[in-house]
């Protein structure tokens, strides 16, 4: 999504300094290794030691590419955390932002059926057979974000499998220890040892996104995996003795896969002992709840339904935005009228579901949880400084391994730590970028129905005015759901950095906020007028043009008179002339 700017801040900053920090830092001393290899390619090429020299480039063009990567990742940790005024992502579609392109963790119907049945879809039930254990283990770990729960079952799971293998391992040798078969004398327990290093290799590099449910898929452990396992190792021994005693002899192994056992034991304790610790404080922080303020009533009020529906969504709903951040609509209104026997009466229906803007909620972590965070985010980076230091120093002992194969094995160790700095490295991640926010989900639910009547006023032969009125009477039949949730998501570095998946862990009551919205709801009824009528400045209108009519009225009477005056004066002049005419006339 694009970065979009508002004055308006969401307080939101970056979780990720100190782990980018230390990223930097171990990615500087990878570039400077590399550089330090490339430096001895010249001086060992004309030494005669080509093999060396070749080596050196081939290991320090990979490290120098590799330090550069980790501190660009180090450095994009550092800077400025870029926060819009559309994060974090929506829980379900968001119909009024349709260029929106997260992640979505429910459907609007999901959301309204965990508000109505009072339950949270976020907590699966687990799947596997391991994945029942862990979580009988550890009973609250249901209630945690579901990438947490895929770290604990994955570091249990590379643990369990760790210690069952290395116990298979002395049951082969106690299988020859008892006379089952007679190892003394033959390199089976070393071929044994370095079959099951491999596989814990194979087993902890599976594991490098400890983030994925493993415990799901093909590594899942079963009792008739056990049975299997426990039944090789007890006849593999015999098998091989056989074979080398009455086929083949089979060749000794040069090394001694003991060390390398042990020190895949001891990373494995360490990386499950730092992940383990972190769960576990999280897990204090846990309070899951599924309550809901709920209203319903029933309301008969004159009004067109369409206009309730208006009221609700651009004032009431509308005055519960953040920062003036518009609300999240995973349902539109989108009001059904439906006519019934004519167009004076029928029924209505609308349904919306709403969510506030997130606000972000500061996570109380105890000062252990803290500190050990630190600590694994420095454990992982110094590993996989350690493993690239170990590469360099054994590279002149990897040139002799065309004379002494053996050496091969030295190998092994910057590879396991490598490995398991990784590991921990990515762990620790996880409990720097999670975010929690805080948000109001409302689920309103409108039905009723609705008649048509005519209301004339001014019907009297003495009124002057006339209003005729269509009043609609609504039968209102409204259900409130009303949540404050708590959400958790996992930041990122770059572009993408909160349009992450977000979950709800909880959800809460919220009567204040359902009082205050029906009580708008009830101002909004009483302001309403059913009748057209004449408002204050109509009436100060009609007072205006009434005088004016008495003034004009006033002027006009003197000159009425003045012209009757003179139309009178005109006829008695003309009456006088008629006689002084008939008077001069001669008599017959």
């Amino acid at each position: 999504m694009a970065y979009d700017f508002g004055s308006q801040t969401l307080g939101i900053r970056n979780p990720f300094r100190v782990e980018g920090a230390l990223i930097a830092l171990r990615g500087g001393l990878t570039l400077a290794l590399g550089l330090y290899c490339l430096l001895q390619v010249a001086q060992l090429v004309d030494g005669r030691r080509e093999v060396e020299g070749w080596l050196h480039a081939g290991v320090g063009l990979g490290l120098l590419i590799w330090g550069l990567i980790a501190t660009g990742n180090g450095l994009l940790k550092v800077f400025r955390f870029y926060v819009g005024r559309n994060v974090p992502a929506s829980l379900a579609k968001n119909q009024a932002d349709s260029d929106a392109k997260h992640h979505l963790s429910y459907t609007a119907s999901e959301l309204q059926s965990m508000l109505m049945g009072r339950k949270n879809t976020t907590f699966q039930e687990p799947q596997s057979l391991f994945a029942r254990l862990v979580h009988t283990l550890i009973p609250r770990l249901l209630f945690l974000p579901p990438a947490y729960r895929g770290l604990a079952e994955n570091l249990l799971f590379g643990l369990s499998m760790t210690l069952f293998m290395l116990m298979t391992f002395a049951l082969a040798w106690f299988a020859g220890a008892t006379g089952l078969a007679r190892l003394e004398g033959t390199p089976v327990m070393a071929w044994l040892g370095c079959l099951l290093a491999l596989y814990l290799f194979k087993l902890w590099f599976s594991m490098r996104d400890p983030l994925r449910h493993f415990s799901r898929g093909g590594l899942d452990i079963g009792l008739s995996r056990i049975g299997i396992i426990i039944f090789l190792a007890i006849l593999l021994p015999v098998a091989l003795v056989y074979v080398h005693h009455h086929v083949q002899r089979i060749p000794a192994l040069p090394v001694n896969p003991t060390p390398l056992l042990l020190m895949t034991l001891t990373m494995a304790l360490l990386t499950c002992a730092l992940g383990l610790f972190l769960l576990v404080q999280r897990l204090s922080t846990v309070n899951p709840s599924t309550e809901v303020s709920e209203h319903r009533d029933n309301w008969q009020r004159n009004l067109v339904p369409r206009e309730l529906f208006i009221r609700l969504e651009t004032h009431i709903l509308a005055n519960r935005r953040h920062q003036e951040i518009p609300n999240r609509l995973y349902q539109k209104f989108s009001p059904e009228m439906i006519e019934e026997g004519g167009r004076d009466k029928g029924s209505f229906k609308g349904r919306t579901l709403v969510e506030t803007q997130p606000v972000v909620q500061e996570m109380k972590h105890s000062a252990a949880f803290r500190a050990i965070r630190l600590v694994s985010c420095v454990i992982g980076q110094l590993l996989l400084a350690a493993g690239a230091i170990w590469l360099v120093s054994i590279l002149g002992t990897l040139a002799k391994v065309t004379y002494q194969p053996q050496n091969l094995m030295s190998l092994s160790y910057p590879i396991l730590l490598f490995l398991f700095g990784l590991l921990i490295g990515r762990m620790s991640n996880l409990f720097w970028a999670e975010l929690q926010f805080r948000s109001l989900l409302l689920d309103l639910s409108i039905e009723g129905t609705y008649t048509e009547s005519k209301l004339s006023t001014g019907q009297s032969i003495y009124d002057s005015t006339r209003s005729e009125n269509i009043v609609v009477r609504s039968t209102i039949t409204p259900w409130f759901l009303l949540s404050e949730l708590l959400t958790s998501t996992f930041a990122r570095s770059g572009n993408m950095n909160l349009e992450q998946p977000r979950h709800v862990l909880s959800f809460e009551k919220s009567n204040e906020t359902l009082t205050a919205v029906l009580d708008e709801i009830e101002d909004f009824f009483k302001t309403r007028e059913a009748i057209a009528g004449i408002n204050e400045v109509d009436l100060k209108s009609a007072s205006q043009i009434y005088q004016m009519n008495e003034q004009t009225r006033a002027i006009g009477h003197p000159a009425k008179a003045s012209l009757e005056h003179e139309q009178a004066a005109a006829f008695v002049r003309h009456s006088t002339e008629n006689t002084d005419t008939e008077s001069k006339l001669p008599e017959s």
